[in-house]
């Protein structure tokens, strides 16, 4: 007779989460997983500018090198991104949702962009109202509320409110209730220390990076600890720390970057903790980083997978009606 028998190996969707300055590109099979994972250096930042033709072209030759292959292997391969690729100066602009907004996204949210191999569709990006008094302040995201969506399917259900914290260039603080993003913000962390290390005084200063977690950890002291001169200062008194001595130039990165993180969290962690349990999602290494700067608040936090994103634009997916949920089946001839 004929028997249906799930077939794990068979691909289901294309899945990118394609940001600022590089993408992740996942083949996903049955229930979202990762078959085959690619990372290629092509973000927003490698494209033509402001010339919309050039961009276009850019952006879809970047496309089919990272995945025609697979659409090739399989035609009529669905295919979904998330990220700065529907950004203004993206692919094409895809909207923002505005919170308090549900997490499951369905297929009138989505973008859809035509290219030679089919379509592309892009998910909506997050905004937080700004209040006319200004009491609330205007933010966005682009990429990471799929990551929560992801982050969150990882979980298993739970009425107690979550704070979701995504570090990376612009690092993401959430705030998650019955399954609704009602606020977040943000904090250009990572983007500071670039800019601190590679184009200022304090890289100068610094030589060969050697990993150095005392200095981190001597990092996060200085920038937790009260009365500060606020964080300018304490920057600039890494510069002061090597001149004198009394830090190596080596650890001076790790030295900065428990500074910064140190004032994020300061910042942000009374606004965002109260009531919640507190979810790290992304690179494994700053997760690790971020959890021992609320460690010196008393903060216990949980690490989630890094690659929750390729979770998350399943989730969205199958809401959206781009995939079935169900496992593909192979007919296989079975003798009686």
């Amino acid at each position: 007779m004929i028997q249906n028998t799930p077939d794990t190996s068979t691909p289901r969707l294309i899945a990118l989460d394609w940001g600022t300055s590089s993408q992740r590109a996942w083949l996903l099979g049955d229930g979202g997983r990762i078959l085959d994972v690619r990372r290629p250096d092509f973000g927003l930042l490698g494209t033509a500018g402001d010339n919309p033709a050039s961009r276009t072209r850019d952006y879809e030759a970047a496309f089919d090198e990272a995945c025609g292959d697979w659409i090739a292997a399989t035609p009529g391969l669905p295919a979904i991104a998330c990220g700065m690729v529907g950004s203004a100066q993206g692919w094409h602009e895809a909207g923002y949702l505005t919170t308090p907004t549900d997490l499951a996204i369905d297929a009138g949210d989505l973008t859809t962009v035509p290219h030679s191999r089919g379509v592309l569709h892009l998910v909506p990006g997050l905004r937080v109202a700004p209040s006319a008094d200004g009491a609330v302040a205007g933010d966005v995201m682009r990429g990471e509320e799929t990551q929560i969506i992801g982050a969150l399917g990882l979980l298993p259900p739970t009425d107690r409110p979550l704070t979701i914290v995504l570090p990376g260039t612009h690092s993401k603080w959430a705030r998650v209730e019955n399954r609704k993003i009602v606020s977040f913000a943000t904090s250009m962390s990572g983007e500071l220390y670039g800019l601190v290390i590679q184009h200022g005084i304090l890289g100068r200063t610094a030589t060969a990076e050697v990993r150095d977690d005392a200095a981190f950890e001597r990092g996060l002291a200085t920038g937790m600890s009260t009365p500060r001169r606020g964080l300018p200062a304490e920057l600039f008194g890494a510069r002061a720390l090597v001149l004198d001595g009394l830090l190596d130039p080596a650890s001076l990165p790790d030295y900065v970057s428990g500074v910064i993180i140190a004032d994020e969290v300061r910042h942000l962690l009374p606004h965002y903790a109260a009531g919640s349990r507190i979810l790290l999602c992304g690179n494994a290494d700053l997760c690790r980083r971020y959890a021992a700067g609320l460690r010196v608040h008393g903060v216990a936090a949980d690490i989630v997978a890094e690659e929750a994103a390729a979770q998350g634009l399943w989730r969205v997916a199958v809401d959206a009606g781009l995939v079935d949920p169900a496992p593909s089946t192979n007919p296989e001839k079975e003798s009686l």
